[in-house]
């Protein structure tokens, strides 16, 4: 049971940690393994489809994690850094854009290398943060109290309206 207190730790310090070093760690993971996988010929999917699909999943993530950061000045602190909590734009819509920007665009980064190593661990990576918002949001409720709550009651929606 000790080691399983302790992994635990140690996965809400990995989900919680500040995102610009988080974000080093799984890109330097992805694309070592996109390249990997692409260079050894691992699996290869067809190219065109995956290419096309991986680059306008890319591009839109990536827009979508912009418009994000454009409204949430303080999107890369650690959750505790953060002042005021942002209810405006893109967050009128959806709790968590960044995340969803960031899921997108590694599913498109792996589809691009055209390989299921790559997809694998873009997929590990977009279930990380799915359980970072959710963490995220257990701590915000702490932190913001009543405000948050509303806010979670006016958006009801972490990533994809009427979806989850």
């Amino acid at each position: 049971m000790h080691r399983e207190a302790v992994l635990m730790r140690l996965l809400d310090r990995y989900l919680l940690m500040k995102p610009s070093l988080r974000g080093v760690i799984e890109w330097g993971l992805l694309i070592i393994c996109g390249l990997y996988g692409y260079s050894s010929s691992f699996l290869l999917l067809p190219a065109s489809l995956s290419t096309l699909l991986g680059a306008s999943l890319f591009v839109v993530g990536m827009v979508i994690h912009g418009l994000s950061h454009r409204e949430h000045r303080q999107a890369h602190a650690k959750a505790e850094e953060v002042e005021k909590l942002v209810t405006t734009g893109i967050y009128s819509k959806i709790r968590h854009p960044g995340y969803l920007g960031i899921i997108l665009a590694y599913l498109g980064a792996a589809l691009c290398f055209q390989n299921l190593l790559a997809i694998v661990i873009a997929v590990i990576l977009a279930a990380l943060h799915v359980l970072t918002a959710i963490k995220e949001e257990e701590y915000l409720l702490r932190r913001f109290g009543e405000e948050y709550r509303k806010y979670m009651m006016k958006v009801k929606w972490r990533f994809i309206p009427k979806v989850y």
